[in-house]
């Protein structure tokens, strides 16, 4: 084994900590990039659930993106993810309308509720 000289042992133990300071700078910044990863890839999945569900479907797969890593970045994706989860297929989309007046707005009603329902004008 090779013996260390004093000046040696003393270079070594003088630049240790600058090194180390380095690294463990450089540690956490690659630990900000991989958690910002994977944020954005957890956002990006969940996005394209929602748009297999119906949810959503106004606001394109980019923008839902963004808008869910902000929620990420929040703490909040988790919650969004079980609300989806709770969702059945299709629930963002209507399905049907209820109406009293089978479309006759003329003969019913008062003349505000002709108008607002458009039987007026």
């Amino acid at each position: 084994m090779k013996k260390l000289s004093n000046e040696q042992i003393s270079q070594v133990l003088s630049e240790a900590p600058g090194i180390i300071r380095d690294l463990v700078s450089e540690n956490a910044s690659l630990r900000d990039k991989v958690a910002g990863m994977e944020r954005k890839e957890a956002a990006a999945d969940l996005a394209e659930t929602m748009h297999g569900k119906g949810l959503e479907l106004d606001v394109t797969l980019e923008d839902l993106t963004a808008r869910l890593e902000k929620a990420a970045e929040q703490g909040k994706l988790e919650t969004y993810r079980e609300a989806v989860e709770l969702s059945g297929p299709d629930m963002g989309s209507k399905l049907a309308s209820l109406s009293n007046n089978d479309g006759n707005h003329a003969a019913t009603g008062s003349a505000l509720e002709r108008f607002l329902l458009g039987g007026i004008g």
